[in-house]
């Protein structure tokens, strides 16, 4: 029987990003003003469409520095494979990694295997994906398996039913 089960998890907005996309908005006002008093009036007035140009475009690159921080991530289960997309402002989306259950070295929950998790983070030859709700929640799962020759470990937020299909698909790690 073929098991498929999507789901989707949006990404918290750190503070950090919030202070980070104001001052953005604020420097963008500011590099307008600098074009409109410093460069503007030495552009002959056949070119003056330039400068509008010259604005709108400021504008237009700080909108869409600011919209590429909302981020969703999209775990698709297809028996025992999970892909994970990253889908950015609605809009983009890029395939992050496809995790192989049958040969995972490890599965856990971050807060019930606090030890082995933070082993696998500090562990310079595991690759980490970080695809969840938030990076500090003790809720996250983790994964370490291997796609090619690289050894990843995936941290994200699935739920209950993947959660489940998981432990059937591998009993003896989980």
């Amino acid at each position: 029987m073929e098991v498929f089960i999507e789901e989707m998890v949006e990404r918290k907005r750190t503070a950090g990003q919030l202070v980070s996309v104001l001052l953005l908005m604020v420097l963008s006002v500011f590099v307008c003003f600098a074009l409109m008093v410093f460069v503007v009036p030495f552009i002959p007035p056949m070119f003056s469409s330039v400068s509008f140009l010259l604005v709108v475009g400021v504008f237009y690159v700080a909108y869409r520095v600011a919209v590429s921080l909302n981020v969703e991530y999209e775990y698709s289960l297809v028996n025992t494979e999970i892909d994970v997309d990253r889908i950015t402002n609605k809009r983009r989306r890029k395939r992050i990694t496809t995790a192989r259950i049958k040969g995972a070295e490890a599965f856990g929950v971050a807060k019930e295997n606090k030890h082995e998790y933070e082993k696998y983070l500090s562990d310079a030859s595991v690759k980490k994906v970080i695809a969840c709700h938030d990076k500090k929640s003790d809720e996250n799962y983790y994964v370490v398996y291997l796609e090619g020759n690289e050894r990843k470990m995936l941290v994200f937020s699935p739920s209950e039913r993947i959660i489940e299909i998981i432990r059937k698909a591998n009993p003896r790690r989980f």
